[in-house]
């Protein structure tokens, strides 16, 4: 609802209700007529003004709408780039491990690579001295029994005893030599696997590093495109809220203005009123108002804060829940002395329904899709004025239905 426009039609309800009761006083009648005159020309500012408040509070609206939709659009741009921020972060401290992994395995291999050289060249300096014992058994022939052989041809004892002895330390040093051969090709055998197994793990870091690297440069490539992106909507968001704060100032200098010309005409009505405008409005007894359609209350009369412009302001009337053509009855026997369509209210009957309670009554149903009388009808307590809808500053099919008592809104719910 937009309650800055609510209250300029009601200088028109009450001059009309009051017009019948103020004939019999020439002191009444000229007041009714400058009150008529100035009631024109500020309801000819007024109607044009709610023209230009309806387009601009829409063009708020939509402002406002372009607003949210940008700042959506941030917000899942910033989480993207978030995201890809932290796959690159997680990317990166992955290389720096993988990096150092290539590098200690590297170092390893070298380090087996060098062993594994060692180990050759202890083979080989083996192999050449099995080589050589085996040529000099091959050429000499059994030492001990040529030791023998000697000792029957009449050599000494003694050298026979040395003989021996010197036989015995070179077979335990080709033992040796033996011994030490097949450890070096077992030692061998094992550095040639390790470092086997440290090439793989090489090429395997390396290839890894390598597709961690590409995943590394996607990342960096996407957070840079990503960043040029919050930046553009960082400044479309701007523009948006530049905008939406203009128009909303510029509305609510405009809405200003007009309840203050709207509230001083307003209170010099009220007061006519209080001395009789209800007459002639063909009322009824009751003190009491009917409910105007059977539904759910949806919106209770009060102050509320105002989802587009963000005013804490009046709610005038009470919303019940109807579908859209509900017909729509008159709350109480009155004449209808006005209804039309504005910005904010839609479609609207304007029913007087005289003095009660020792005030003047005016109801006022909005929102309609059609009316069904003309303006001067005297209708009945529960016979159909007009139908629900969902016109002017509405988000649904529903009834608002306003009270209006000696020229203000008072909650519809203390009357029904």
């Amino acid at each position: 609802m937009v309650s800055s426009v609510r209250k300029a039609g009601m200088a028109a309800f009450v001059v009309l209700a009051l017009v019948t009761a103020m004939f019999a006083s020439p002191v009444a009648a000229d007041k009714k007529h400058d009150l008529e005159q100035q009631k024109k020309g500020v309801n000819g500012k007024i109607d044009s003004a709610k023209k230009q408040y309806d387009e601009s509070s829409k063009a708020y609206a939509d402002a406002v709408a372009a607003l949210r939709a940008a700042q959506a659009k941030l917000d899942r741009a910033k989480n993207t780039l978030g995201k890809t921020r932290g796959e690159l972060a997680t990317a990166e401290a992955r290389d720096r491990q993988m990096q150092a992994k290539l590098d200690e395995s590297e170092a390893e291999l070298d380090t087996a690579i060098a062993q594994l050289k060692v180990g050759e060249a202890k083979l080989k300096k083996s192999e050449l001295e099995v080589q050589r014992f085996t040529v000099e058994s091959l050429q000499e022939g059994d030492r001990g029994l040529q030791a023998f052989g000697d000792l029957l041809r009449g050599e000494s004892p003694t050298q026979f005893s040395e003989r021996m002895a010197l036989n015995d330390s070179v077979s335990d040093a080709q033992l040796a030599t033996m011994q030490r051969l097949a450890a070096s090709k077992v030692i061998l055998r094992l550095n040639r696997d390790r470092v086997q197994k440290l090439r793989d793990q090489v090429a395997a870091a390396r290839a890894a590093a390598a597709a961690n690297l590409v995943v590394r440069q996607r990342l960096e490539a996407a957070a840079e495109k990503q960043k040029l992106a919050v930046d553009e909507l960082v400044s479309d968001r701007s523009t948006a809220r530049n905008k939406a704060n203009r128009i909303r100032k510029a509305d609510l200098k405009k809405l200003k203005q007009l309840e203050n010309e709207r509230a001083s005409l307003n209170a010099r009505l009220a007061a006519l009123a209080a001395k009789g405008g209800g007459k002639g409005a063909g009322g009824d007894s009751g003190g009491t108002l009917s409910r105007p359609v059977n539904g759910p209350i949806t919106s209770s009369y009060g102050m509320r804060w105002h989802p587009i412009t963000h005013v804490y302001k009046l709610h005038d009337g009470t919303d019940f829940g109807v579908p859209c053509g509900t017909p729509v009855r008159a709350a109480a026997s009155g004449k209808i002395i006005e209804q039309y369509y504005n910005g904010g209210y839609g479609n609207r009957v304007i029913l007087n329904n005289g003095i009660k309670r020792g005030v003047n009554v005016v109801t006022t149903y909005n929102h309609l899709s059609r009316f069904k009388y003309r303006t001067g009808t005297h209708v009945k307590r529960g016979q159909v004025i007009a139908y629900s809808g969902t016109t002017g500053y509405s988000t649904g099919c529903h009834l608002h239905f306003m009270v209006i008592t000696n020229g203000h809104t008072v909650n519809p719910m203390g009357w029904l």
